[in-house]
């Protein structure tokens, strides 16, 4: 699963941008007309919430936040939170002012100095929700997945195997480890230019906890099944995947340009808090956190007075936030969609 820092509230490091160095050229920010001049933070807010209220893109946040150096921690906002607009040197700016808790579900607003707040800072995104369902598929290289330990037979023989089943398992198991995940490989990934496989997509279908070793197996026992569990099953560590809450959505440090090449939902579209698969990776500079836009690639017509062949423009339909990068390929999280996204849609800087 994702570690519970991810979505559970842990300290938000608001202006974390700061620390990335310099990035693509920004688009010139844009206020949203009805912003309100004061904004209390509620329980359930997210930080891409509030920014939503006060800009047409979101992920301009780190542009208009100011932080305010009279309070303690100003990266941090906790529900009770006032948000409010200023001018600064004639730009608009955010700045915080820090409401205090008195007893639960109660907050008072206090002009004190350096003041800390006891609650729980707001998370980055809402992914609470589909935290759980992100975490049980994953994209591995293909070679290494076929060089994981797996299960060799059910002790009793059995080919169908169920919790509280034990097996044996043949491979190099991770040392010091008793608990690990039980994956299957799924769609093979290829670079949609050259063919060449980049990737890998592997579905965890239950759990196993190590028994013993001997005589070069190990026997693990089954502690949890979502799928059909068989011979021939990979084995990985059972740990998280580590997306960060402090990850502000942020647009990539140099300009890139791919394309969607899978959907992780049923059928040949994908909406809001669907997850796409895009041949870009760590050697295209993307990273954990990277925000593109996806765009409908625009049609090709024939102008109906040169008889000629014209390409209308590309039309932005939505955002990714990427959050598992390989070499070649990554997962990415559609944010906002204002139109079915489809395998062949544009994948690129914002």
């Amino acid at each position: 699963m994702f570690t519970a820092r991810m979505v559970s509230g842990a300290s938000l490091l608001l202006f974390c941008l700061t620390m990335f160095g310099p990035l693509a050229p920004l688009q010139a920010m844009q206020m949203k007309g009805d912003a309100p001049e004061r904004y209390v933070v509620k329980r359930g807010d997210t930080l891409w919430d509030i920014a939503s209220v006060y800009l047409e893109e979101a992920w301009q946040w780190p542009q208009i936040w100011a932080l305010n150096t009279d309070i303690a921690n100003p990266h941090l906002i906790y529900p009770g939170d006032e948000i409010f607009l200023v001018m600064i040197d004639g730009q608009p700016r955010l700045r915080l002012q820090r409401g205090e808790r008195v007893d639960p579900g109660v907050v008072k607003r206090v002009p004190s100095i350096r003041r800390t707040n006891a609650g729980v800072a707001i998370p980055a995104l809402g992914l609470d929700q589909i935290e759980a369902w992100l975490a049980k598929v994953k994209i591995v290289n293909a070679a290494d997945f076929d060089r994981l330990p797996y299960i060799l037979a059910g002790i009793d023989g059995k080919t169908l195997l169920k919790t509280g089943d034990q097996f044996y398992v043949k491979g190099a198991l991770a040392a010091g480890m008793s608990s690990f995940k039980i994956y299957q490989p799924g769609q093979r990934y290829v670079d949609p230019i050259t063919g060449a496989l980049i990737g890998l997509e592997a579905q965890e279908v239950g759990r196993a906890r190590l028994l013993s070793e001997q005589e070069g197996l190990a026997i693990l026992k089954i502690t949890n099944v979502t799928e059909e569990v068989t011979p021939g099953d990979r084995l990985m560590i059972a740990e998280g995947l580590d997306l960060d809450a402090t990850l502000f959505p942020q647009p990539p440090k140099s300009a890139v340009s791919g394309q969607i090449i899978g959907l992780r939902s049923d059928g040949t579209i994908a909406a809001a808090h669907s997850v796409v698969t895009i041949d870009l990776g760590l050697t295209d500079g993307l990273a954990v956190g990277d925000l593109l836009a996806v765009a409908r690639p625009g049609d090709v017509v024939k102008d109906p007075v040169t008889g000629k062949a014209v390409t209308l423009p590309d039309q932005t339909v939505g955002q990714l936030l990427v959050y598992q990068t390989l070499d070649q390929m990554a997962y990415a999280l559609v944010l906002k969609a204002t139109a079915a996204v489809k395998i062949g849609f544009l994948a690129q800087s914002p």
